[in-house]
């Protein structure tokens, strides 16, 4: 579930501020081609039929996604599922109702273009998640250290905010606009 934690966090607030810079001495250096092909397996699977929700979409737009994914849930699984996290809950607790709802709506379940990309294309995403740390250190931010991926957390909320405050949703925009 730390995925979509993160993903829920990053994509709470669309970016109100313009772009921040960083310098590559902040972030350890990561190797990358942005040249890598998608793996083999996400056309197998159909992920990538999934709907994109952008970098930068509005709320109105990530709820517009969300709710056709919840529909499905919700008339798939039955009354009272109507919140897809119930199911996310009970199909990781290995419910098998659960776990074939999930499968029958996967291609209704929206994708960030973050989850996307750490799937499709790590390097990229690795190089976005070292320009959103750099930005979001410089721009105040009191960050863990990165995992190998890149991705990182909050250590304390400060006066900025936490995931969902705009200045840190600026810089996350502005890193994966590329």
């Amino acid at each position: 579930m730390r995925p979509l934690r993160h993903a829920v966090a990053a994509l709470a607030v669309a970016g109100l501020l313009g772009g921040c810079s960083g310098s590559d001495e902040d972030f350890p250096r990561v190797a990358s081609l942005r040249t890598s092909p998608p793996p083999a397996s996400t056309a197998a699977t159909g992920e990538d039929q999934r709907p994109l929700v952008p970098v930068d979409a509005t709320n109105d737009e990530r709820e517009r996604l969300q709710n056709v994914w919840m529909d499905c849930v919700a008339k798939t699984f039955g009354p009272g599922y109507e919140n897809s996290k119930i199911v996310d809950n009970l199909a990781y607790k290995g419910n098998a109702k659960a776990k074939k709802v999930l499968a029958v709506c996967a291609k209704k379940r929206p994708e960030s273009y973050e989850e996307r990309q750490k799937r499709t294309d790590i390097s990229a995403f690795r190089d976005n998640q070292r320009q959103w740390y750099q930005c979001a250190q410089k721009a105040g931010y009191k960050l863990t250290a990165p995992n190998e991926d890149g991705e990182f957390g909050l250590t304390e909320i400060g006066p900025n905010g936490d995931f969902e405050s705009p200045r840190i949703e600026a810089c996350r925009v502005e890193a994966f606009r590329n």
